[in-house]
This record gives structure tokens, sequence and C-alpha cells, in this order.
């Protein structure tokens, strides 16, 4: 299950953009992340509920802790070999929406991306 390894490098980096903020910033420290957003290759091979799932596990006891992983499918460019046709895939139908041909060229969607993290700042006593 590469879902386990995925999340461990996800919260890795959360974590240490964290500690990184929390270091240049002791004024505005982090208490806790309240969410993750990650674009999701149209072809990674991932299974979302199980990456949702390891998530959980992971994220258990940590200053992720109850936070959302949020899951977008990234748009897969693609081009059509027969009709020239460009376009983008947002599901797993790899067929050309211009010409119905099935011969359609792409590269990429394999990917997890980071792309947004939510966090909720500690509590200032001043």
């Amino acid at each position: 299950m590469h879902e386990a390894s995925l999340v461990q490098g996800l919260l890795k980096i959360a974590l240490k953009t964290v500690e990184e903020h929390n270091a240049a910033h002791p004024e505005q420290r982090v208490r806790r992340i309240r969410s993750i957003t990650c674009e999701l290759g149209l072809i990674s091979c991932v299974e979302p509920q199980t990456l949702k799932g390891c998530f959980e596990i992971f994220a258990r006891d940590g200053m992720a802790d109850g936070a959302e992983l949020i899951l977008r499918t990234a748009p897969l460019p693609c081009r059509c070999t027969d009709c020239g046709h460009t376009f983008e895939l947002l599901r797993r139908h790899f067929i050309c929406p211009h010409c119905g041909s099935d011969a359609i060229r792409f590269t990429g969607g394999h990917g997890l991306v980071m792309t947004d993290l939510e966090v909720e700042p500690e509590e200032n006593h001043d």
C-alpha cells in the first residue's frame, strides 16, 4: 500500500513548513494544521479513501490530528492524434470529446501535489 508512504511524505512536508514558519515568525506561531489540500493525478493509481484513512492514522496525536485531507483531481492535458484537438480530462474516459477517437496522447497525471495548507494560529495573550 503506497498510500501510507505518500501520507508520510505529505505530513513530513506539511510539518516542516509549519516548523519553518514558526521559527521565522515566533509572534505568529501555528498551533495546529486544519486541512491539507492536494491535487491527485487522474492516473496516479492512488485510492482516495485509502489515502484519507492513512492520513487519519498517521496524523493522530500530532499537529495535524483532526485535520481534513481534501483531494481534488488534477486535470490531465491531452491531445488527440487523429484530429489534433487538445483538451483536459477530469475523469477516466480516454476518448476525444471532439471526434470520439481513443487515439489520445497525454503526459503526467501520476502526481500528488500539495496545493494548500490551512493552519490555526496559537492564541496570543498579550
